[in-house]
């Protein structure tokens, strides 16, 4: 093995004239080709590693394509036939055989969702005897994949709509944390309840606390009081009655120690006048929170009462949020397994191009905070967006458009208090000619083309395989009936994230309630 490496290593030297250990993607290529590989092999090779356009370190490729070919083999992954057959299965409670044709028609629904749905349903239903109901299943299995057109369709929706979970250690690359020297802060106050008493008669302040959330019964996530399901564990939020929480991200302003848990930070960048933390149920490999510290805003619609100084704040949190996310790129271990091939990017162009960035409204914590999300998103996540759970139309506004929206200036200015519409702010900027339904779509192709822009996530990096609620094992391709998708999803947050590791602070800026003005103070 040692003496085909260095054969390798070689091989790819030739095209490395800099001496700096890396080549361009086409060298690369040529190199496989020339030891006898087809094009077709090396570009599906590179692929696999998740090669881009750019600078390739060959040894470390090199690495990787001896450990793949020494892996052991493993038992075929089960069919996308045996898979869907699962999923009727578990419908099928007494093993009739049978299910009803609307049971079978809404596990159809949930592996083909959205745009998917409106044209496939009628092939669905197609394969369907006239009038029967309950439907043999294993007859509508049998005659959905019958043509080869329609089996491609079935075992592309069922591929496109499956995640892998539970990684293996050897994937999982932490982040050391930011600037491990900074003398650490003291709280101000020991709880949020402290901090309460100590402005009891300051009610405008205490309103700052609190926000309207429903918690979610099964990973206990505080929800946007507007959500239908967990947009950390896709539990359903039906049934669940609206409640108040504390407001974390001002207990980190104003120095509270802990409220039900510790406030301390997963800071990556921080001044007088803003915070950028990750967030502590990321969605992708990089996902951070930015915040002013200086300006109490709730949401984004207050930035419309005075659209200039809000297209200012929103600059502000863009730039330390790009600031924060070139720490990632500091870090040469985490670059290798989650951006290989890939050089920093150097303008604040480039970084928007690999993020996914806005707001949300409702949000969950009511003070304003721009969610940066630099790609690749998890595996789960990245299957909720193509389920349309994500960055939900009408709650999520990307900052492509709050941007362009504020930049209108006196045109979008409107007077904005707690009761104000956000419907009716969309609307005024539709008036200017900026559509919110186009942009947003363009957010979400973006956030869609992360599979293929960071092609990272490997089977043989993980131990099982979600599809449509059922767990399979990867190394057996078998059903593996005791374990819970939300607990599997549960314990990957826990595993992927960076947030806390190795350790938390407070905020070293943090600031007592006068040093705090509401936005709207400026109007």
């Amino acid at each position: 093995m040692a003496e085909v490496r260095r054969h390798l290593v070689e091989h790819f030297q030739r095209f490395d004239t800099a001496g700096i250990g890396k080549i361009k993607k086409e060298a690369l290529e040529s190199v496989l080709i020339g030891v006898g590989q087809s094009q077709k092999e090396a570009e599906g090779l590179l692929m696999q590693y998740g090669a881009s356009a750019g600078m390739i370190c060959y040894r470390h490729f090199v690495d990787w394509v001896l450990a793949a070919s020494a892996a052991p083999s493993r038992p075929p992954r089960a069919t996308a036939k045996e898979r869907l057959g699962a999923v009727f299965q578990a419908c099928d409670a007494h093993r009739t055989g049978r299910i009803s044709r609307g049971a079978l028609m809404e596990a159809m629904r949930q592996i083909s969702p959205g745009e998917a749905w409106a044209e496939l349903q009628a092939v669905y239903a197609g394969c369907m005897r006239p009038g029967e109901d309950p439907v043999d299943y294993q007859a509508f299995i049998d005659a959905l994949f019958e043509g080869d057109a329609q089996a491609s369709v079935a075992e592309e929706e069922l591929d496109r709509l499956s995640y892998y979970a539970s990684p293996k250690s050897e994937l999982v690359t932490v982040l050391r944390r930011l600037d491990p020297e900074v003398e650490e802060a003291a709280p101000r106050f020991a709880t949020m309840e402290e901090f309460r008493e100590a402005h009891a008669d300051n009610e405008p302040l205490l309103r700052q606390l609190r926000n309207r959330v429903l918690i979610c019964a099964t990973c206990k996530k505080p929800n946007a009081y507007t959500m239908k399901s967990c947009n950390a564990c896709d539990s359903p939020l039906s049934g669940i009655e609206e409640s108040v929480n504390d407001n974390i991200f001002m207990g980190f302003i104003y120095g509270v120690a802990k409220g039900r848990f510790p406030y301390a930070i997963s800071t990556r960048a921080e001044t007088e006048d803003y915070l950028a933390f990750d967030d502590p149920l990321g969605v992708t490999v990089c996902h951070l929170c930015v915040i002013p510290t200086s300006t109490f805003c709730p949401d984004i619609r207050f930035l419309f009462a005075d659209p200039a100084r809000g297209l200012r704040l929103v600059e502000d949190l863009m730039e330390v949020g790009r600031q924060a996310a070139l720490t990632y790129w500091s870090d040469k271990a985490f670059v290798e397994a989650y951006w290989p091939g890939r050089e920093p990017p150097e303008t604040t162009e480039d970084m928007e191009n690999l993020c996914v960035l806005g707001f949300n409204f409702p949000p969950s914590m009511f003070q304003l905070h721009l969610q940066f999300q630099h790609g690749p998103l998890f595996p789960f996540h990245a299957v909720q967006l193509e389920r349309g759970s994500h960055y939900n139309h009408g709650r999520f506004y990307p900052l492509e458009y709050v941007r362009a929206a504020l930049a209108l200036g006196d045109a979008v200015r409107m007077d904005v208090d707690d009761d104000t519409r956000i419907e009716d702010i969309v609307a005024k900027v539709k008036d200017q000619g900026l559509d919110y339904d186009t942009m947003h779509k363009q957010m979400i192709d973006k956030g869609k083309s992360f599979a293929k822009k960071f092609p990272i996530w490997h089977r043989r990096d993980f131990e099982h395989t979600v599809t449509n609620g059922k767990v399979y094992s990867n190394d057996t391709g078998e059903v593996v009936p005791d374990l819970n998708p939300a607990e599997l999803q549960r314990k990957d947050n826990a595993a992927m994230r960076n947030y806390a590791k190795p350790k938390c602070s407070m905020y070293r800026f943090m600031k007592s309630p006068s040093e705090v003005k509401h936005f709207l103070e400026g109007v």
